[in-house]
């Protein structure tokens, strides 16, 4: 199929790209890569009469240091993420992430903000940002704010933007020196999402866990966390400890996976991962 007639604008500025988006936002996209829009448009499960191209937005692509934070433009493609010695250097979750996504040619067009917003549970770029408690910068041409990660994603593919608000960057916390990280998932095929993922990190006095694919949202297991970090812990209650976590979670279930296999899958991966950044 072939989608419906729409208008494209092409801004060059972050300013020209939030008044366009003010004045259609009823009836305007903004496209990115355009690996999920295009294809929806083809199908016209989506039909808007303008899309609204970011490409030319270069202040949108940028990755800087700033002090205790690396700060990433939502326009950066996934595949700079893996050549930008800042990432490797800072972030080092999501340089063992990022390999996982899709393949070179999506990562090569597919964007951080992009994949962010879009909000897919079994993406690998939402499980991070969640896991390591990024913040994003949510503008609009009449107001600038800035949502936890944690605060962002509100159901599959449903987040916390507002009508006419884009996310222009992320804050990640700089890993301390010492940080431990790991990251797993399995997927059908290389380059698939996954049906199960998990990422760990683990810095000399504290610990972040989280699992995406599980359930609507990365789910951030914050009582495994705590039970990790309490005085007594010993590796032999580790699985009785990632049980509790996931008893109860209402587990996604579709033509791949079961709820239960979901379940057992993260008990699997979360012990992959504890056990190498506890080693």
């Amino acid at each position: 199929m072939k989608p419906a007639l729409f208008d494209m604008a092409r801004p060059a500025t972050l300013d020209e790209a939030l008044s366009l988006l003010a004045m259609h936002h009823e009836d305007a996209r903004v496209i990115a890569g355009g690996q999920t829009l295009v294809p929806a448009m083809n199908f016209r499960l989506a039909t808007p009469g303008l899309l609204i191209d970011l490409n030319r937005v270069s202040e949108l692509a940028t990755i800087r240091l700033d002090g205790s934070q690396l700060r990433i433009g939502a326009m950066t493609r996934q595949a700079t993420l893996l050549t930008n010695p800042l990432v490797a250097q800072h972030v080092p979750l999501l340089g063992l992430a990022v390999p996982h996504i899709g393949h070179i040619q999506t990562r090569s067009r597919g964007t951080v903000g992009g994949s962010l917003a879009h909000a897919d549970p079994s993406a690998e770029l939402p499980l991070v940002m969640k896991t390591l408690n990024a913040m994003f910068t949510l503008r609009s041409s009449t107001a600038l704010r800035t949502l936890p990660a944690r605060d962002f994603f509100l159901d599959a593919l449903g987040t916390a933007l507002d009508e006419g608000e884009l996310l222009t960057e992320i804050a990640i916390p700089v890993a301390p020196a010492g940080t431990r990280c790991a990251f797993r998932e399995l997927t059908r095929r290389h380059g698939d999402f996954a049906i199960v993922s998990v990422a760990v990190q683990r810095t000399p006095d504290s610990i972040a866990i989280g699992v995406g694919g599980l359930e609507g949202v990365p789910r951030l297991c914050t009582s495994l966390m705590d039970a990790v970090l309490a005085p007594g812990f010993a590796r032999s209650k580790l699985p009785d400890l990632i049980r509790t976590e996931l008893q109860g979670t209402e587990a996604l279930a579709d033509l791949h996976a079961s709820a239960d296999y979901r379940r057992h899958l993260a008990a699997v991966l979360l012990e992959e991962c504890l056990d190498e950044v506890l080693a």
